[in-house]
């Protein structure tokens, strides 16, 4: 069996866990799961965990996402995109492209976000879209994200063309959908595109879809352990204490060849062996001088090397 993950062009239609249903039927494998959700409505970059790639979800979801969408301007969305009620507000042909640029600015940078109302977010522990559903009012708590960019492609009324990226749980339909009400003209989503999660690009995905179901056509999306978190720094671990690492061990970072000199601490970083095979993710710890701590060093002030998720790929 292979570990690692697989780099998925999503089509619009198939929920995310549907894709997900469609990678274990054609590889005989249960053990997949999603690294961030996208919408039924979008398309573009989702990333599945395959085997021990499934541990790596909480390191690869909190990557920045890029997007490219479209915003319908003149009417309103229950959904905040085209798969909700749609109501119309106002003619947006008026509007000037310096009117809409300005509307946009202040989406731009650290803002505090209300996710939609049709949304995975939990209130009471209850998805949002279950009070939606019924018709209940609940009010969700604002939420700290980071819009790195935010740039206007083109206005061709009644659409608006956005490319963004953003901080992980960033809703893009959120934006979208403020920015019509501040030009007092109602916005959806009715395309929206994932290019790029951290430094995956969508072209570098398979397109998977229903009835696609041969494997062989899906290695262009595949990447190993190692390489699914190419962009951290590595600790080369000897072959004496590849065990003890893969066991869940502490081991001294004294005299071990890494990719950072000196380390920082409180890092995370991969711990490989001289294959190149990822052993575990490593937080980077000062030592007390109290630790049971595997290999040379340990001693009060050195780094030391603390598994938080290990890999086994055999």
């Amino acid at each position: 069996m292979r570990h690692g993950i697989l780099l998925v062009d999503k089509p619009s239609g198939p929920t995310s866990h549907d894709i997900v249903e469609i990678a274990r039927h054609a590889l005989g494998i249960r053990q997949i799961g999603h690294m961030g959700t996208l919408d039924p409505l979008a398309t573009g970059l989702l990333i599945l965990g395959i085997g021990e790639g499934t541990k790596l979800q909480p390191f690869l979801a909190e990557l920045d996402k890029t997007y490219e969408c479209t915003a319908h301007l003149g009417a309103r969305s229950s959904t905040y995109d085209a798969m909700g009620t749609i109501e119309a507000v106002a003619d947006p042909a008026g509007l000037e492209r310096e009117k809409v640029v300005e509307a946009a600015a202040p989406f731009r940078g650290t803002i505090e976000q209300a996710p939609p109302p049709f949304s995975a977010v939990k209130v009471a522990g209850r998805p949002l879209y279950s009070y939606a559903r019924r018709g209940e009012a609940v009010e969700s708590r604002p939420r700290r994200v980071r819009v790195f960019s935010l740039d206007i492609v083109a206005w061709t009324p009644p659409d608006l063309e956005l490319r963004m990226r953003v901080s992980s749980g960033t809703y893009v339909r959120s934006i979208v959908h403020e920015i019509g009400e501040s030009l007092g003209v109602g916005a959806y989503v009715s395309r929206l595109r994932r290019t790029e999660v951290g430094a995956f690009n969508v072209g570098d995905a398979v397109a998977v879809a229903p009835g696609v179901a041969n494997p062989d056509e899906w290695e262009k999306g595949w990447r190993s352990l190692g390489d699914a978190l190419s962009h951290w720094d590595w600790v080369r671990v000897p072959e004496a204490l590849a065990g003890a690492v893969q066991n869940g061990a502490t081991i001294g970072a004294t005299e071990l060849e890494t990719s950072r000199s000196p380390l920082e601490a409180d890092r995370l970083v991969r711990l490989l062996d001289g294959g190149g095979r990822l052993l575990a993710v490593a937080r980077c710890l000062v030592s007390r001088g109290e630790a049971a701590v595997q290999g040379p060093g340990g001693g009060r002030g050195e780094f030391l090397l603390k598994p938080v998720r290990v890999f086994h790929d055999e």
